[in-house]
């Protein structure tokens, strides 16, 4: 750890090295399994620091969750706006993605769990940042991963995730499954207006995306 730390500071090409290992494992993957990772192109931090917004300094220690991490673009944001006492749990399936997080991570505050979301048991969050691409699943696994998300959210916790824009069009060229994600939007649409969404435009990403924002009701 110490040698690493030294050859960051000394040797800045070595910084660069990573990032370039970081996109490559990210590309690698993509071609191999694209329809859980989503896209060519990791996010970007105009996309990163929208999904982070609801993340704040507090008195009591937070507990956040992020769910399919990848090689940790959105982690990094997160960290920056974690408070000495707050945790986050990190859950990722693709082994080696995970691989990489557990050695990229050394934080106690930070725990890696290689584990598809729908085996993931903790609860009681107070922000869940998703980078689950829903529009490539069925609508079944979408709903089961919303209810999901709301039982594992404390009253009061918000869920934030992303969306790219104009996903019918790709899916018409490859995949002409424009059904099934009509009703997965539509099934968004309904959760969105039932806990008051927030959607916010990000086009500095590639794709364009939006950020979708919902906030769940205390009691």
């Amino acid at each position: 750890m110490y040698i690493r730390s030294k050859l960051e500071r000394e040797f800045p090409f070595f910084l660069i090295f990573k990032a370039f290992q970081e996109k490559l494992l990210f590309l690698i993957r993509f071609f191999q399994s694209p329809e859980t990772i989503g896209s060519i192109f990791p996010s970007s931090d105009a996309l990163t620091s929208k999904l982070v917004t609801q993340i704040a300094p507090s008195r009591s220690p937070k507990k956040y969750l992020e769910v399919g991490a990848g090689t940790g673009a959105v982690t990094d944001a997160i960290i920056k706006k974690l408070g000495p006492k707050d945790t986050l749990d990190v859950v990722e399936r693709d082994p080696a993605l995970c691989c990489l997080l557990k050695n990229k991570y050394k934080n106690p505050n930070i725990k890696i769990y290689e584990k598809s979301i729908e085996d993931f048991e903790e609860s009681d969050y107070d922000g869940i940042i998703s980078s689950l691409p829903f529009n490539q699943f069925s609508l079944d696994f979408v709903k089961g991963v919303f209810f999901k998300y709301l039982k594992m959210m404390k009253p009061g916790g918000f869920l934030s995730y992303y969306e790219y824009k104009y996903p019918e069009v790709c899916t018409r060229l490859l995949t002409e499954q424009r059904q099934r994600l009509e009703k997965i939007r539509n099934f968004k649409t309904e959760v969105g207006q039932k806990f008051d969404e927030k959607i916010e435009s990000v086009w500095w990403n590639l794709p364009p995306a939006d950020v979708r924002s919902i906030q769940k009701k205390g009691y």
